[in-house]
């Protein structure tokens, strides 16, 4: 049986098994854009396994199999819409604590360890293979750390911000008003009904000035009385910006390393990190939209949106994986890839199918023949 028939018929299988246990079991927040995004990351996994097992050098192994990780979280993502059903006080906080350290933490920390790995392979390409995940381990878990950090010293850090201290606060006094008088209150009434604090590390620390306490109350208004959901997900989402902006980081320096020393590369590795570069800035533009949005109904469906968008790229990013697997399977590309781990400046960089459809596109084949795009079919 060839290879790709066996990856279907896997991927099919996983897919079987998705939709049984959807129509057997009780699920909660299910939406076919994530059922679609996560269905093709688990695709993604498997083809990530099937390059691990038939990479022709050993190094090139641990990059896919960082990927393989963090797309395993697929399967994740899928059981996740069985976890709180009976809809308890503890079932909520429960989903919650997975969400903040598996849907957002270890998503973007397996994301970072993966991109920022195949940085490091790229800078240090003689480094041993343990050294290069003691410095991408030691960055990624840096950052991670330091954005990360209030939720594991406080699990319930996402309802101790400041944001939705105040929001309390003010939601008392709102529904006290309209009990009182029958009618929606003002900022100018909100801010006539008891005091407004700062704080610091989740405690109040002090009495806010009239003017502060004003300006406060305006910020947080337009949230009230229902829509604290988005100031919950808040630094969330704003911890997702920032861990996305680190891959953004590295994958430019990628680049930044390719421009200046144009060392040989793994066919398709480029093009790969190019479409996570994509992925990373829509993650980005996604959560600052979902900031953005007021109302949690209008933020969930926005992210919805931004899942179909996200999918598009994900089919390509599948495309590129199959195109790798492809090629570390046939013969001419063994061959290359281990002439590359072997003696990696006496091979010039190959020209895949892409370069190919790049150089027919938009220059003249007969003067791009340097090392750039060197043609594959040159005596």
């Amino acid at each position: 049986m060839k290879l790709s028939t066996k990856i279907w018929y896997a991927w099919f299988g996983v897919l079987a098994a998705f939709a049984i246990s959807l129509e057997l079991l009780p699920s909660k927040d299910f939406t076919i854009a994530g059922f679609i995004t996560y269905s093709l990351q688990a695709l993604l996994f498997i083809i990530c396994v099937a390059i691990v097992k038939r990479e022709p050098t050993r190094k090139n192994k641990f990059i896919f199999v960082n990927f393989a990780v963090f797309f395993s979280l697929s399967f994740w993502f899928h059981s996740y819409l069985f976890i709180g059903t009976g809809g308890t006080r503890e079932e909520q906080f429960l989903r919650l604590y997975l969400t903040q350290y598996v849907s957002f933490g270890a998503y973007f920390f397996f994301l970072a360890l993966a991109i920022i790995y195949l940085t490091i392979d790229v800078l240090f390409r003689d480094f041993q293979t343990y050294k290069k995940y003691l410095i991408s381990l030691g960055i990624a878990l840096t950052f991670f750390g330091y954005y990360y950090a209030p939720y594991f010293q406080d699990p319930k850090y996402s309802h101790h911000t400041p944001d939705v201290l105040d929001w309390k606060a003010l939601e008392d006094n709102y529904e006290k008003f309209v009990s009182e008088n029958s009618k929606i209150p003002t900022v100018a009434d909100l801010a006539r009904m008891g005091d407004m604090y700062s704080y610091r590390d989740g405690h109040k620390s002090g009495v806010l000035f009239p003017e502060e306490k004003q300006a406060r109350i305006e910020t947080l208004y337009p949230y009230l009385p229902n829509s604290y959901q988005v100031l919950v997900f808040k630094p969330m989402y704003l911890d997702a910006i920032r861990m996305c902006v680190v891959c953004i980081g590295f994958i430019l320096l990628f680049f930044g390393y390719l421009y200046m020393k144009d060392p040989p590369q793994g066919a398709y590795i480029e093009k790969l990190m190019f479409l996570f570069l994509v992925l990373c800035s829509l993650e980005v533009f996604h959560s600052w939209v979902a900031i953005k949005t007021i109302e949690w109904e209008a933020a969930s469906s926005i992210w919805v949106v931004g899942e179909y968008v996200s999918t598009i790229v994900l089919v390509f990013i599948a495309g590129a994986f199959a195109m790798r697997l492809r090629f570390i399977t046939s013969v001419k590309g063994e061959f290359y890839e281990q002439e590359l781990a072997s003696s990696p400046t006496a091979v010039t960089r190959w020209r895949d199918s892409l370069d190919n459809l790049v150089v027919e596109k938009f220059f003249n084949r007969k003067l791009i023949l340097g090392r750039m795009f060197v043609s594959t079919n040159r005596k």
